[in-house]
């Protein structure tokens, strides 16, 4: 379920729109930006005025090091296994990871902010990053479902009833339909990219602040 979902929402709405939702809209539209922000301006504040040292990504020593890294390798996957899946509006998605949660590209971005806010070892920045991403990412799942339930009127009720958003039940799934070239199309690659670059972000802040 992907960022242009909330557009398209917007564009197959037939009344005209409140400025909330149009407000709504347009944070979801990008939430991933946002989340960024956040991100950034919360560790300037660690980083310049509150003096924190994150942990060492190199050390495997440190238990809370290696945690944050297995949340965020574990987060990529997620991602990649849900992107390798996902034909954006041409079917309703069923198998791989959308057979056990219906947004595991959610569940593996909260996994890696998980990760990340555990690196840097601030439990004021995780609180200032997850609660408004909870409640900007609620109202992205909220959109999307209401749209997937206009598509595809005939399976999604039954796929809502059996598969939780989030937190998955034991069940049988596969990997069928997963392919490089689809996880190429959704630019996932940009999600490991991004993912690297903030790790080597984060050993130079560990080797500056020491």
């Amino acid at each position: 379920m992907a960022t242009p979902i909330a557009a398209r929402l917007a564009a197959d709405t037939s009344t005209p729109l409140s400025p909330a939702k149009r407000l709504q809209i347009f944070l979801i539209e990008r939430r991933v930006a946002i989340s960024m922000v956040l991100f950034t301006l919360l560790i300037g504040v660690d980083a310049a005025l509150r003096r924190i040292r994150p942990h060492d990504v190199f050390d495997r020593s440190d238990v809370w090091s290696v945690v944050g890294l297995l949340l965020i390798l574990g987060g990529l996957l997620i991602r990649s296994w849900a992107a390798g899946t996902l034909r954006k509006y041409k079917q309703l998605i069923t198998t791989g990871p959308y057979a056990l949660v219906r947004n595991p590209l959610y569940v593996g971005s909260f996994l890696m902010m998980g990760g990340f806010c555990t690196l840097v070892g601030d439990p004021w920045m995780l609180a200032c990053v997850l609660v408004p991403m909870i409640g900007l990412y609620w109202l992205a799942v909220r959109d999307e479902e209401q749209l997937l339930h206009r598509l595809f009127p005939d399976q999604w009720p039954a796929y809502a009833a059996r598969v939780p958003r989030f937190i998955p039940r034991p069940t049988r799934f596969s990997s069928e339909g997963w392919s490089w070239t689809q996880w190429r199309k959704n630019h996932e690659l940009n999600a490991w990219l991004g993912a690297g670059a903030a790790i080597l972000g984060l050993r130079v802040w560990w080797w500056l602040a020491g």
